[in-house]
């Protein structure tokens, strides 16, 4: 019997609690081979090795291997049961932006929200106050995420409770959650924004209603939430934050003498940067809780194309039809200064910094394009100017900043890396006979993949001498919509036009194979890995189906599960944890799916609309925003009674098990 595929615990094995009353050696039967369970007093050097160390040592290990271990010595399984290990295994499959996010989802809620959040999950209070026990712990978001990953796991259905229905009367054009998943703004006429917020006892409560005189192009949380700018086709943007916890407040208008074009926070939260097509770039800075102030007015002779910060917040860049880029930096005092200007022979439409804000990249009509670095002083320092035959289409930086892709519009894409000199050099020129569609570093920084309306998507790779090297080229009949590496940087999919998506896999040798071929009768509109790298999920809006495909212990990949609807399927996204899934169709329908305990796919609810749904997603905390001709709040818990069975035990003492599993 294969223990891997009958014992698993989110998709990996799932451990027992052994049972100390029985004397004799257990013994089990796992892939083929005897498994012998050792007792204590046998020889084991890392038995004698104290728990700290033992601890230290399974840090080293994934989910599956610890999971066998436990099954091999009835000691380590106990030993493991008081061990956040097998939760920080978990953990360390997702991306460390993605980790970041987890944390950040839990510590912005208090005690009181966190355990209603468990107990929608289970009734076991001795479990949700183990759980609540260990926040002292630097592991305890690990912990608490994990723990709320594996209750819903054990769900076989979601019980649905409808929290809040927008508007009373109209019709919905959009609405979207804070990051903290406190606030909820919608736009509903297309010139109102109404604010609503959850009450302690889960209702949702209007907090305010915010007027343009003219449509409202963009509606925007601040990262930190506490904040909202809206953009208007009436020349204002307005800034509006918390009055109190019943009500909402503006705090400023910023004027311009023609439409908003776009109003965004700095990552910090503490800057709104504007711009208009009256040839202005506003900054305006948080002066205290209850209001805003102008910092800096950036003033070109023409339309601007865009205004940008920088990721540490400390920059601006402002790119003009005045053939002009601007380059504005915070000063210690507060203020914003000009830092540099650069200068093109046509209009400059596109820029953007290096996600280490230490490069800037301008590109403009006159098929030239510049880089631009900042020195230690503060000031900008011309680095390379790149000519090229036809007009750059994209430019797209690796996350480590030390390498950047420039597409031309004539097909083809150009990969510079920096050198020890800090100069920019060419390293490869990949080829393609159409435009590119997609192009997508690794998370890793080692790969590149290009996709292309010529219907192929090309790997490169980075050698250790620098350079850049073809690695494979994967042909589809029609155009490839994207191609995109998993998380772990280890697979990689495509998407094509053909009805056919892709999966490629990475060997030791660093060779790329086909690992899956995804097949749907129509046009697949994207293919995405889930965040923990172990899924793929792909759609197709004609043949009504979203298919979802899970990777196999021996790297292969096998088909988990298929989501039919009547009508179109407008969208398909994953859930932040990875092992869940909600579709939204015209059929009136939001399907949601989850991965069980054993590792299958169902069904596990169902919301539905009078007429369309045009988009639905997970919020962080487990409720879903579906929007049709109103926008729809539902809270998920589970069905009393209507659980999966599960290995793990459901007395007092389940959260130590829980943590093994």
């Amino acid at each position: 019997m294969d223990c891997i595929n009958n014992h698993s615990c989110l998709g990996e094995p799932l451990s027992s609690t052994p049972d100390h009353s029985h004397s004799e050696t257990p013994s089990a039967i796992c892939m083929g081979r005897e498994v012998i369970v050792l007792d204590k007093n046998k020889l084991s050097l890392l038995l004698d090795l104290p728990l700290g160390i033992q601890s230290r040592i399974f840090t080293y290990l994934r989910a599956h291997d610890i999971t066998r271990l436990t099954r091999a010595n009835s000691y380590i399984n106990n030993t493991l049961k008081n061990d956040d290990s097998m939760a920080r295994a978990w953990y360390r499959r997702f991306a460390p932006s993605h980790q970041a996010l987890i944390k950040t989802i839990v510590t912005v809620k208090d005690i009181d929200e966190l355990q209603k959040w468990l107990k929608r999950f289970t009734k076991d209070e001795a479990l949700v106050k183990s759980v609540m026990d260990r926040q002292s712990s630097i592991h305890f978001p690990t912990l608490f995420f994990f723990t709320i990953t594996k209750l819903m796991s054990e769900c076989k259905t979601f019980k649905l409770e409808t929290k809040a229905t927008l508007p009373i009367n109209g019709r919905i054009e959009s609405a979207a959650f804070s990051d903290d998943g406190h606030y909820l703004v919608s736009n509903s006429d297309g010139k109102t924004v109404d604010i609503y917020g959850q009450e302690s006892d889960g209702s949702w409560q209007a907090k305010g209603t915010f007027s343009h005189y003219e449509y409202i192009r963009s509606v925007t949380f601040s990262a930190n939430s506490r904040y909202l700018v809206t953009a208007g086709l009436d020349g204002k943007a307005k800034i509006y934050g918390k009055k109190d916890e019943r009500s909402w407040e503006e705090k400023a208008t910023i004027s311009h003498n023609c439409w908003v074009n776009s109003a965004t926070f700095s990552p910090d939260s503490c800057h709104v940067l504007t711009y208009s097509n009256d040839g202005k770039a506003k900054i305006y800075g948080k002066k205290d809780e209850r209001s805003w102030e102008e910092k800096a007015t950036i003033s070109h002779d023409k339309y601007l194309k865009s205004a940008t910060f920088s990721r540490d917040s400390r920059y601006v860049v402002t790119t003009s039809g005045d053939y002009r880029a601007k380059i504005y930096g915070l000063m210690d005092d507060g203020s914003w200064a000009e830092k540099a200007i650069i200068l093109h022979d046509e209009s400059v439409y596109f820029s953007t910094f290096s996600p280490d804000s230490r490069y800037l990249l301008t590109a403009s009509m006159d098929s030239r394009a510049k880089i631009y670095g900042k020195k230690n002083d503060g000031s900008w320092l011309e680095k390379a100017i790149l000519s090229y035959d036809d007009c750059v289409v994209s430019v797209t930086f690796s996350s480590d900043s030390r390498h950047v892709v420039i597409t031309i519009d004539d097909g083809r894409a150009k990969i510079y890396s920096l050198d020890a000199d800090e100069s920019w050099e060419e390293k490869a020129i990949i080829a393609h006979d159409k435009e590119h569609s997609s192009v997508t570093f690794s998370s890793d920084n080692r790969h590149l993949v290009t996709s292309s309306y010529d219907g192929r998507a090309i790997i490169y790779s980075l050698k250790k001498n620098g350079s850049w090297e073809e690695k494979i080229t994967i042909s589809h009949r029609l155009w490839v919509r994207s191609a995109t590496f998993s998380p772990d940087s280890r697979h990689m999919v495509t998407a094509s036009s053909d009805g056919k998506a892709k999966i490629y896999g990475k060997n030791d040798d660093e060779s790329w194979e086909e690992k899956a071929i995804i097949s749907h009768n129509n046009s697949i509109y994207s293919a995405t890995f889930s965040s923990d790298s172990r899924h793929v999920m792909t759609f197709s809006k004609e043949d009504k189906t979203v298919k979802i495909y899970g990777l196999k212990l021996n790297g292969s990949w096998k088909e988990k599960a298929i989501i039919s609807h009547l009508r179109d399927i407008r969208s398909a996204t994953f859930g932040i944890d990875g092992r869940h899934v909600i579709t939204a169709s015209f059929d009136g329908t939001a399907k949601i799916y989850g991965q069980n305990s054993d590792g299958s796919w169902e069904e596990k609810a169902t919301i539905s609309h009078p007429g369309k749904i045009r988009s639905a997603r997970l919020s962080k905390d487990g409720h879903v925003l579906t929007i049709g001709g109103r926008a729809k709040i539902t809270e998920l818990s589970m069905n009393d009674g209507l659980l999966l069975p599960t290995n793990c035990n459901t007395h007092p003492a389940r959260i130590k098990v829980l943590f093994s599993c």
